[in-house]
């Protein structure tokens, strides 16, 4: 009797997974979606090696920090502070990877890609604006439309949870 029992509920807990508006990971599927100051990657192996060289002092030469994250509706900005000696602009990489959470997660990294980067000591803002239904397009839009946005910084273990529309500022 025990055993019928284990057997119903495996059956129950399988059968009742909804994946109705999530589509499958994207996960070794490549992709790139230029914004203004920010390209934004879909590269599985990238995202591995950021994460795996996260704060290593190689890694860093170029520190610059999300000062803050604001989403409304489609619409995710970054704040970055950076030296105003630097130049270049940023990638912004996910994995391709949808966590099934209630809402849905997408873990992000933020990864500038500056030169020149001076020891003066004024720095700067950029505004960085990434349009979610364009950078997701593999996604359903339902899924873009409520998930939650994971941002990580490449040198700093800082990390930013976006859920819903959100304005998410550092001390």
């Amino acid at each position: 009797m025990k055993s019928l029992l284990r057997i119903f509920l495996l059956l129950f807990f399988v059968s009742c997974a909804d994946e109705g508006d999530l589509d499958s990971a994207f996960l070794g599927v490549s992709y790139e979606v230029r914004f203004d100051k920010v390209r934004f990657q879909v590269n599985e192996k990238l995202y591995q090696q950021v994460n795996f060289d996260r704060g290593s002092n190689s890694f860093c030469a170029n520190l610059a920090e999300i000062r803050a994250v604001k989403r409304s509706g489609n619409e995710l900005q970054l704040i970055v502070r950076r030296n105003s000696s630097c130049n270049g602009d940023y990638l912004l990489v996910w994995d391709g990877g949808v966590q099934e959470s209630n809402p849905e997660r997408v873990q992000l990294y933020l990864y500038p890609q500056l030169t020149d980067c001076g020891l003066g000591s004024s720095v700067v803002n950029d505004t960085l604006k990434i349009d979610l239904k364009r950078a997701f397009m593999p996604l359903q839009e339902g899924v873009v439309n409520r998930m939650s946005l994971y941002i990580r910084e490449n040198c700093n273990f800082f990390d930013f949870n976006c859920e819903g529309n959100c304005d998410l500022e550092k001390n």
